[in-house]
């Protein structure tokens, strides 16, 4: 049996603040920037990580193994049906300490538990977290070839949205797509056929409502497991009464997604999104060119690594 390394063991554990101050000089810009992303969106896979910020897979896996190593993250690998996933990242018990020195903030003032991983992957929820992060991560992928300042530029998890509209809507997510010309915001709800299209169709009045009290209609768009799920709920929609102005969209993946699955399922940017009054569907660059705010061009963040 091999002698435990017990540097690498303090490391792991948080260990103490010269250890700290040594592992920080091992973080590249992009290792950081992944730590702020996890502390917002909680969990993302190895194939959702490659897809966001590394240039291939196998280049990713080593360096995910060797944060995980340090204790920057945590990573379990959970069981979908009879076939193991991905791994799962979050943030370690050292890459929390470093991100909560860096915000100025305490640990329990970033939020962070240790046991948050585990909780996640027995959750119902992951799949469905899973899914919206994907959706996400769709949007910045198909950004990274994009110039400066256009393609995905903001990206705020279920729980910031709720922060700032929960007295009208709770989205899954919300985002800003820039092109050229124009910005467009934009509410997204992911639905995984766990709820009736009743419950998914009784989530548009709190839209109508946030438009009205705000004066700003942003686009709802609405992603369906399937094709034909997707057709069920537009009829529903077509038959009930109007939403206030608020554009709806939907979309739905040729083939159902699964977690942990081909990053390749979810590819939100593409020609996917039909809106209510049309027939052809349109890419995210498109609509926002047809529901977006000109803006005048200026240097946008881009949530993908520096």
């Amino acid at each position: 049996m091999s002698r435990p390394n017990r540097r690498a063991g303090r490391t792991a554990g948080g260990g103490g603040e010269s250890v700290l101050f040594a592992l920080a000089g091992r973080l590249t810009a992009r290792d950081r920037w992944l730590l702020d992303i996890l502390a917002d969106h909680q969990v993302l896979t190895t194939d959702q990580i490659t897809r966001l910020c590394f240039e291939n897979l196998r280049t990713a896996q080593v360096r995910l193994a060797t944060l995980a190593q340090l204790g920057v993250l945590d990573r379990a690998k959970p069981f979908y049906g009879p076939h193991a996933g991905r791994f799962h990242y979050t943030l370690g018990p050292a890459g929390a300490r470093l991100l909560a020195a860096h915000r100025g903030l305490t640990l329990a003032e970033l939020g962070y538990r240790r046991d948050a991983l585990l909780t996640l992957l027995v959750s119902p929820r992951i799949a469905h977290l899973i899914g919206v992060n994907g959706f996400f991560v769709g949007l910045a992928h198909a950004s990274r070839t994009l110039p400066a300042g256009q393609g995905l530029t903001v990206w705020w998890s279920e729980a910031r949205a709720a922060a700032m509209w929960g007295g009208f809507v709770r989205p899954d997510g919300y985002g800003t797509w820039h092109t050229g010309q124009c910005r467009l915001d934009f509410h997204v709800e992911y639905d995984t056929g766990s709820e009736t299209l009743a419950r998914v169709h009784d989530k548009l009045p709190g839209y109508a409502r946030l438009a009205t009290a705000s004066g700003i209609s942003s686009p709802l768009l609405l992603w369906l497991p399937s094709p034909a799920r997707e057709a069920h709920l537009r009829a529903r929609l077509a038959s009930g009464p109007p939403h206030a102005g608020v554009p709806v969209l939907t979309a739905s993946p040729e083939h159902p997604i699964h977690p942990g699955g081909d990053p390749e399922d979810t590819d939100p940017a593409a020609a996917v999104w039909l809106p209510l009054d049309a027939t052809r569907r349109l890419t995210i660059a498109q609509l926002a060119d047809r529901y977006g705010a000109p803006h005048t061009p200026a240097a946008h963040r881009r949530p993908a690594h520096p």
